[in-house]
């Protein structure tokens, strides 16, 4: 997906454009962002003419898919002094010389998000879609993001004929709980979640755990020798994993024998993950468990990579542990 953001505006040449104006008054504002994945919309707004007057928007707005599926309308919207004023405060809450001068990552993830601010034909500050911003938690550019496109989806919102690309607005990071200390119950234990993981789910399903310098295999009893269940096993004959204390694995199937370890990261209400190593080539393996918060009975799942990628026959094998 080719992604241009606000260098696709007319009165830009070049990045090199973007300089300091005389007065930094701003009188355009261009805001884009794409949700290209997952639950998908768009949204591309030019606010132009800037004064304490008002200003007009155009817009462009989609929810849906880019294709018939999707919902999609394009027109001008007015703002009135009011809306000028609370746009201007949101952007006058960050930063946005810092924004413009960190560096970029080579590509970009979903949500594609941009920003640039103009002062007459001086683009003053160019946050682009792949800006690489310091961490912090939350997100500060995640808070400022959420702010610009609920304010502009409020717009839509109340504006008659825009009804079929009217959207949820999105949450803020703020209210997030992953973002901050969590504890949670696992196999038996209090265990604390990595702040800023498991992000999508209020329960906190997919954080990571932090087991404060305790191996997590050792604590949740990932450590033993499993046999293959041959009832519920295709293809593969015979085979069985030993993890030992350390977190070292040999994985044997069907006469061949690999050397295996856990991996470092073990995520909450997910499966646990290994690292097997085929002929010189480390492969990431899932273990699911068969039986909630036990080891007992276990599927291993070692899969190779969509073709041109490495190539191996399929590991996929019920075990049950000795």
């Amino acid at each position: 997906m080719f992604l241009f953001g606000c260098f696709s505006n007319k009165d830009v040449d070049s990045p090199e454009d973007v300089t300091e104006a005389s007065n930094g008054e701003i009188t355009k504002v261009h805001f884009t962002y794409d949700n290209f994945s997952g639950n998908q919309f768009y949204l591309d707004v030019i606010v132009d003419k800037i004064s304490e007057k008002g200003a007009k928007a155009e817009i462009s707005k989609r929810v849906g898919p880019n294709n018939y599926t999707g919902s999609k309308k394009e027109g001008t919207i007015k703002l009135d002094a009011d809306e000028v004023e609370e746009l201007l405060d949101i952007l006058g809450r960050y930063d946005l010389e810092a924004f413009t001068n960190y560096q970029a990552y080579g590509v970009s993830y979903s949500p594609s998000r941009t920003l640039c601010v103009f002062s007459g034909k001086n683009m003053i500050y160019d946050v682009r879609f792949n800006t690489q911003f310091p961490k912090t938690l939350p997100p500060e550019e995640d808070i400022m993001y959420a702010e610009l496109y609920n304010f502009f989806n409020d717009l839509v919102r109340e504006e008659p004929g825009w009804e079929e690309v009217v959207n949820d607005n999105l949450k803020d990071p703020r209210d997030n709980p992953a973002y901050y200390d969590r504890t949670v119950t696992w196999f038996g234990n209090e265990v604390k979640l990595v702040p800023g993981t498991g992000i999508y789910y209020e329960d906190g399903s997919l954080a990571e755990i932090d087991y404060e310098g305790k191996d997590w295999w050792v604590v949740e009893g990932f450590v033993g020798e499993w046999f293959i269940d041959k009832v519920r096993t295709e293809y593969i004959k015979d085979a069985s994993l030993k993890v030992n204390e350390d977190g070292s694995a040999t994985l044997k199937v069907d006469q061949k024998e690999y050397s295996a370890k856990t991996s470092d990261v073990r995520i909450y209400n997910g499966s646990a993950y290994m690292i097997v190593d085929l002929d010189g080539y480390e492969r990431g393996a899932e273990v699911i468990l068969l039986k909630q918060e036990s080891y007992d009975e276990i599927r291993f799942m070692c899969l190779p990579d969509p073709v041109p990628g490495y190539q191996f026959d399929p590991i996929d094998v019920y075990f049950n542990k000795k």
